[in-house]
């Protein structure tokens, strides 16, 4: 079934003086639109609250450049459906334009619309001048970032994504348990160096031939591998205890590069399709990077820190006591993730 734009997304265009735009709004986002309770919106009902869902679309969708808005021409809202049978959908697709005194140079788009469904806290805006390809720019709105200034450059573009990459590090539960199996299983700094350098090393090197297109891999295999990567270091440090019943420190950095390789896949599946439509590709991928590695960083300096302090005010039985409870843990945790996660 075609459909006139994919859910949580929207496209700008700029041309001349007015910017065009196409915008997917979840229909968890307005109010008294679900006439039959369907949990969908039909093409007549659609139609029936039309000046509805123009009104709140203009309360809560804002674009201005240096400062001051536009001039609002049009505001239309259509089903996304555009063949087969009719059918309800859980999002309205909006048409709107603006227009400015002159041609923007910085628009700044700012929106609350966000659904309140799973997958629905997000929009990927793609925006472009004249419809030329070599000026798209891609940002993330979400509730904690709903806006978002267009057409600035690569250094900001640059700096964006490296907030996007730490929030998404530190947002990803599957990853966190996985940095937690690895660093809990031994002590020492060269030990902790060398399973995070291995571990950022692997998944920057699938990030970026996914983003390049060089490799390909279907999510439906990515998400359950990395679920049962932390299955795996979890039962690696229960067996054993910790790299010394690995063959030394090593045999378990080339292990976590094994998986940090499928991490980046998952990275890549997440965001590296919107770093790949970018006009600042490089400054997108090397900022996201960045964020990954800060928020991984942040977290493992919270775990240290936080274990320093258990042994300090708890009483630790000999062994490798902490290692096994936080092993239990992730491995609970990550084996409910690749059964919710298995097709």
């Amino acid at each position: 079934m075609a459909h006139l734009l994919p859910a949580q997304t929207a496209t700008m265009n700029v041309v001349g003086d007015t910017a065009y735009f196409v915008v997917s709004v979840p229909l968890s986002a307005l109010h008294g639109i679900d006439d039959d309770r369907s949990g969908g919106a039909s093409q007549a009902e659609i139609t029936r609250h039309s000046r509805e869902i123009a009104d709140a679309f203009n309360r809560r969708f804002h674009v201005s450049s240096e400062g001051v808005a536009g001039r609002v021409l049009m505001t239309m809202a259509w089903s996304p459906q555009t063949e087969g049978p009719p059918a309800d959908s859980a999002y309205v697709v909006v048409l709107h334009s603006e227009r400015f005194s002159s041609p923007p140079q910085r628009l700044v788009v700012e929106t609350d619309l966000f659904g309140t469904r799973p997958g629905e806290a997000q929009m990927t805006m793609t925006a472009k001048r004249d419809k030329r390809e070599d000026s798209a720019e891609v940002a993330i709105l979400r509730p904690s970032a709903q806006s978002h200034a267009f057409f600035k450059g690569g250094l900001a573009t640059f700096a964006d994504f490296v907030r996007i990459g730490i929030e998404h590090i530190l947002g990803g539960p599957d990853h966190l348990l996985f940095l937690l199996t690895i660093v809990v299983a031994a002590a020492g700094w060269r030990y902790w160096l060398g399973v995070v350098t291995s571990f950022t090393v692997a998944h920057s090197i699938t990030l970026t031939l996914a983003v390049l297109g060089v490799v390909r891999v279907a999510p439906a295999v990515v998400e359950p591998g990395i679920a049962a990567s932390i299955v795996l270091m979890a039962a690696l440090n229960l067996w054993r205890g910790g790299p010394a019943g690995l063959a030394g420190g090593r045999a378990r950095i080339a292990v976590v590069f094994a998986c940090g390789l499928l991490h980046g896949l998952g990275f890549a599946a997440a965001i590296g399709a919107i770093m790949a439509q970018g006009a600042h590709r490089l400054a997108t991928l090397a900022g996201f990077n960045l964020g990954i590695e800060l928020g991984q960083f942040a977290f493992v300096g919270a775990v240290l820190l936080l274990a320093a302090v258990l042994r300090r005010v708890v009483t630790v039985p000999p062994g490798f006591a902490l290692t096994r409870i936080a092993s239990v843990i992730a491995g609970v945790l990550g084996m409910v993730l690749l059964v919710w996660r298995l097709p």
